[in-house]
């Protein structure tokens, strides 16, 4: 068994000159206060040295495809908004099309920490539609600038499975803080292979100053951990550790 542990976020000492920005940021009667600002720093930073990170219990080589088991949830433009909008923002841009753009990034390549990390030959999701029991496949474009092709197919054959989850409690939504967790499967027993759980403070704790849109506005790696170095491609970087292309030497 091959177990990969990445610690939890270790400091969130630098964010501390965020609190100089949050009055700014929130501006008017949206303004939280210095004393809020301090009180939510510190519970995510509780909540990232006590819960947050990877862990990887088995790798795997060869494997072509993923299963999406439950898929990331849509957002409206209120959602966005929404302080308790239990839609995990911690895992990718909040849009319309979320489900499928989730998806489709597990497909594409990208450069990752370790260099160039090749994405999933193709996921398989449930399409949308009145009918139940129909499924579609996203195959790798041939270019991250071409589109990925879709087509439908009768069943999945993957044999790993990926879930997105929003595990906030509404302690969590007080402080503007959303929790994720990101999970891989072994469908043939439903053994969990993966698991990265995720935290984001919302910086501006909900301010509409200059047109932010909160779930948007400040998600980055300064306000997250693990801290989203990759955007949307983190996700991508997280399943390539768990099916890697070749032997580790």
């Amino acid at each position: 068994m091959n177990r990969l542990k990445i610690g939890s976020w270790k400091s969130v000492s630098i964010l501390t000159a965020v609190l100089a920005l949050v009055g700014a940021c929130a501006g008017g009667g949206d303004r939280k206060g210095e004393a809020y600002a301090q009180e939510a720093w510190a519970y995510f930073k509780k909540m990232c040295d006590e819960r947050s990170g990877e862990k990887i219990y088995k790798t795997f080589i060869g494997v072509k495809g993923v299963l999406v088991v439950k898929p990331l949830p849509s957002a409206t433009e209120k959602d966005l908004f929404d302080q308790y909008w239990y839609g995990d923002p911690y895992s990718a841009t909040a849009t319309s099309q979320r489900a499928k753009s989730a998806a489709t990034s597990l497909t594409l390549d990208s450069r990752g920490p370790t260099g160039i990390q090749r994405g999933l030959e193709f996921v398989e999701i449930v399409k949308d539609g009145d009918k139940p029991g129909q499924f579609q496949r996203i195959e790798r474009p041939v270019s991250n600038d071409s589109l990925a092709k879709v087509i439908d197919i009768e069943k999945p054959t993957s044999r790993f499975g990926v879930a997105w989850e929003d595990i906030s409690t509404p302690e969590d939504r007080k402080y503007w803080v959303a929790g994720s967790r990101l999970r891989v499967f072994d469908l043939t027993d439903n053994s969990i292979v993966a698991e990265r759980i995720g935290y984001f403070i919302e910086a501006g704790f909900g301010s509409t100053a200059g047109q932010r849109r909160p779930w948007l506005a400040s998600r980055g790696p300064s306000t997250t951990c693990p801290p989203l170095l990759g955007g949307d491609y983190s996700d991508n970087w997280f399943v390539t550790k768990v099916f890697k292309q070749t032997e580790e030497k």
